[in-house]
């Protein structure tokens, strides 16, 4: 009887603890399913004006690699206020680092959706540390630092709202300055030009892993809802 009373208290104690770790384990899916909601927002907006920024930066040099410059600096103002942008990334990595470093991966049971959290967190991590690496940023702060040269911040700036908002309408955006470059010396025009490609390369590489990562987003959302029983 003594045996049987101690093996009932270890039975009821170990459902305890089990219940106790399904329920934690339900609340990490649960704030996962957040940040993952916060990352799908960051991630489709890139998708949505990633590609009108890497075509105005396309449609900018294009344009100044034209000899004359003169009569056509508001369309060359709009271009490059929509092209300076950027492609930027962001990951809400919250739940994952609580997971990694209290040791609660061992709580996930379900293998397919820690081996899909798992492939999310490696590409969301590889993007954000491209984002910020000495590679990424060796392309971005030259070309940056070049447009000074070539473009006058007070135009950029001053047109910054109405650039967004009459898009295809350059001639509807109010210039609060005289349109005028800093310099058309064709030298140094070229060089912002061969920077700004160089710049627009890392926006199209970061594009590209924000549609990637959007995929991988859906998907792992998904197999959350259908594994935990969890209703959006």
């Amino acid at each position: 009887m003594l045996f049987l009373a101690v093996f009932c208290g270890f039975l009821a104690e170990y459902q305890l603890e089990h219940k106790i770790e399904k329920d934690r384990e339900k609340q990490f899916m649960k704030s996962l399913l957040d940040d993952l909601q916060k990352d799908s927002s960051s991630l489709s907006y890139n998708i949505q004006v990633g590609p009108r920024i890497v075509n105005y930066s396309d449609s900018l040099t294009n344009e100044l690699s034209k000899k004359q410059l003169q009569e056509k600096e508001k369309k060359l103002y709009h271009f490059y206020s929509l092209a300076s942008e950027g492609v930027t990334f962001k990951y809400y990595d919250r739940t994952v680092s609580q997971l990694r470093n209290s040791g609660g991966f061992r709580l996930l049971t379900k293998v397919n959706v820690s081996n899909a959290l798992i492939d999310y967190d490696v590409l969301m991590r590889e993007a954000v540390n491209y984002s910020s690496s000495t590679e990424c940023w060796s392309f971005i702060s030259p070309s940056i630092e070049k447009s000074a040269s070539v473009f006058d911040i007070r135009i950029v700036f001053g047109i910054h709202d109405e650039a967004r908002r009459f898009i295809d309408q350059t001639d509807s955006i109010h210039f609060p300055f005289e349109q005028k470059l800093i310099t058309y010396n064709e030298t140094v025009i070229k060089e912002f030009i061969n920077l700004q490609r160089y710049a627009q390369l890392t926006d199209q590489i970061k594009l590209e892993y924000s549609k990637q990562a959007i995929e991988k987003n859906r998907v792992l959302d998904s197999l959350i809802r259908k594994e935990y029983h969890i209703k959006k």
